[in-house]
C-alpha cells in the first residue's frame, strides 16, 4: 500500500487505521529486546520514543494524504 497517496476510494485502504494499534504484548517484546535495564524509568522511556515514534508516523500519513482527505471530505458532503 502507497501510504503517500491512500485511496480513499478503496473500502480496504479507506479503512486503514492512521495511527498503528499498541498493545501490551509489543511494548513487552520492545522491553525485552531493547532493555538492558528494566525499571519505571527505562520502561516508562520506551513507551514514550515508541508513542512518539507511532504519532510522528501518522502525521507524515495524514500530511502526505491531505489533499485526498479533503477532496474526499468535499465530495461526501456533496452526496448529501
Amino acid at each position: 500500500m502507497d501510504w503517500n497517496n491512500v485511496d480513499l476510494k478503496s473500502d480496504y485502504e479507506r479503512n486503514q487505521d492512521i495511527l498503528d494499534g499498541y498493545s501490551f504484548e509489543t511494548l513487552l517484546l520492545e522491553i525485552s529486546c531493547n532493555l538492558r535495564e528494566i525499571n519505571k524509568d527505562t520502561v516508562r522511556k520506551q513507551f514514550e520514543t515508541e508513542l512518539q515514534n507511532r504519532i510522528r508516523t501518522a502525521k507524515e500519513i495524514f500530511e502526505a494524504n491531505l489533499n485526498n482527505i479533503i477532496k474526499d471530505a468535499k465530495e461526501y458532503r456533496n452526496m448529501k
